[in-house]
């Protein structure tokens, strides 16, 4: 098993951005069931922080926004499994920044291994909605013949854990890049298990990856 690491959101509640006006569009499933799909960010991201700091590096929120100057520094290290595009940042003081990217992790390692213990709860044939859980056993989790082997990756369904590749974060915990925060492997969600009774509900795969890289990867899977 490949050693990896997972993007961790600090606890610090000023670090914690909002968006400065509502920006996704959620969709009704077409059969009518009860779920709702995830939203589709229309426009460019703006984010608005509670600090005044030019010198954070990162932005966080439901999506990662990082500054251009790490997106150039990943350049030149190499650094695969992600893609950006323009965002705005307004800070306390009212003054607003378009020096920031917003950071789609893109790299793919596959579905989570049934081994895991995860399974899918309830599904919808038309919207393509599921819902996934529990994990019973996080050393399953992963396949790694399916992993693309980029530096940054995430695994079905969850997508909310950004994960990087042993190589990067050995890199970011020395670039001295702020507000970085990393955990080992699955620790946190294991802490946190409880979170997963209820289930993980997800939507299509275009809902979280860019369209080209859904219908790759989530049409063999029917996730597309």
């Amino acid at each position: 098993m490949a050693s990896f690491y997972q993007f961790v959101m600090p606890s610090r509640y000023d670090l914690i951005a909002n968006l400065a006006v509502e920006q996704f569009k959620y969709t009704p499933c077409p059969a009518g069931g009860e779920h709702r799909l995830r939203g589709r960010r229309t426009g460019q991201l703006h984010y608005v922080v509670k600090h005044n700091d030019r010198d954070e590096q990162i932005i966080w929120g439901l999506e990662i926004v990082v500054h251009a100057s790490v997106v150039a520094m990943f350049a030149l290290e190499g650094f695969t499994g992600f893609r950006t595009e323009p965002a705005k940042v307004t800070f306390l003081d009212g003054a607003t920044s378009d020096e920031y990217r917003v950071f789609t992790v893109t790299g793919w390692a596959g579905v989570v291994r049934p081994e895991s213990g995860m399974r899918i709860l309830d599904s919808c044939p038309v919207c393509l909605w599921k819902n996934y859980g529990p994990i019973t056993d996080f050393s399953q989790v992963i396949d790694w013949g399916q992993w693309t082997g980029e530096d940054f990756f995430i695994v079905w369904p969850l997508t909310g854990h950004r994960l990087c590749s042993e190589r990067a974060a050995k890199w970011l915990g020395s670039s001295g890049i702020r507000s970085i925060c990393l955990g080992h492997g699955f620790d946190l969600l294991k802490k946190e298990k409880r979170s997963l009774s209820f289930g993980i509900p997800r939507g299509p795969l275009s809902s979280y990856l860019p369209e080209d890289l859904a219908i790759r990867y989530g049409k063999p899977l029917g996730l597309e």
